[in-house]
């Protein structure tokens, strides 16, 4: 009976190391399936991220494309306005100094029939008066320098000349106007200036 109880001991231990190895291999085979199971989950996961991340950037992408075109369209739109302005603020101008080239056609119509000098200095002194009152209009104001003192933002000193009673520096002699539009220098005079 010992050699029987020893061979079923045996046994016993034989079919608990295959139980157990069994139970170890599913429980592995548990792992591994819950494993691959939540590598799945994981997976299937970042392919949703994936999916979503790609509607948003193509979301993102068509925005900034409208919003490209709609800058596009606003820059054009914007030049046009700029260049119609400055159109009608030319064409305003122009119609405003037809008068004056109306009156110098006159002028000097009246002059070809008649030697009237006086007359004629006359008209083109009114001609003069009208072409800059328009000129004023605008915004042109002409620059006093006669006794100023020099300004090189302002003046262009052609040459310096002893003058008895003038402050050295100051403007004695102007050679050609300058003038202000709106208050902004667009033509510096030339002067000549007191050593």
């Amino acid at each position: 009976m010992t050699k029987k109880n020893n061979v079923s001991g045996v046994e016993n231990v034989e079919v608990k190391d295959k139980e157990m190895k069994k139970d170890a291999e599913g429980k592995d085979q548990e792992k591994k399936e819950r494993k691959k199971s939540t590598r799945k989950s994981k997976t299937a996961r970042l392919e949703e991220e994936i999916q979503r991340l790609r509607e948003e950037n193509e979301r993102l992408r068509d925005q900034l494309l409208r919003k490209i075109a709609e800058f596009d369209n606003f820059r054009k739109r914007t030049e046009r306005d700029v260049v119609m302005r400055l159109q009608n603020a030319t064409e305003e101008l122009i119609v405003e100094l037809l008068p004056v080239l109306d009156d110098f056609e006159r002028s000097l119509n009246h002059a070809r029939s008649d030697m009237d000098f006086e007359h004629f200095r006359e008209g083109v002194e009114l001609i003069y008066k009208k072409f800059k009152g328009i000129l004023e209009k605008q915004g042109l104001k002409a620059m006093e320098t006669i006794n100023q003192p020099f300004d090189p933002e302002k003046h262009d000193a052609l040459m310096q000349v002893e003058k008895e009673g003038m402050e050295s520096g100051t403007v004695v002699e102007e050679h050609q106007k300058g003038y202000y539009l709106n208050d902004r220098v667009i033509r510096h005079a030339q002067v000549i200036v007191a050593k």
